[in-house]
């Protein structure tokens, strides 16, 4: 499973060529989309979902659940780019307190 998960990241990866440092439009898009469930501060927790200040997941765990979807949490793949995956990821880092 470990390397299905590594040769998954590596492939993907690859196609995520644009990958900002910052959380550039990964506010917007987590305010937008995802703050309905999670809480704009990450903490809401609504219909289940995780209260994101206190995650302790890699770029690799969130990369998958955001990407695939989780419980009833919708797959963002086709909805959104691989660079704005990434600045949502790294938008929701800012988050943990």
């Amino acid at each position: 499973m470990k390397t299905l998960l590594l040769l998954m990241l590596m492939v993907t990866r690859g196609s995520y060529s644009n990958i900002t440092e910052g959380p550039g439009d990964g506010k917007a898009i987590f305010e937008n989309e995802c703050s309905k469930c999670h809480g704009k501060d990450g903490a809401r927790g609504r219909f289940g979902a995780k209260n994101l200040q206190k995650s302790r997941l890699t770029d690799a765990e969130y990369l998958k659940i955001i990407s695939n979807g989780k419980s009833i949490m919708p797959a963002w793949k086709r909805r959104l780019s691989g660079e704005q995956i990434n600045q949502v990821i790294n938008y929701v880092k800012e988050l943990k307190k």
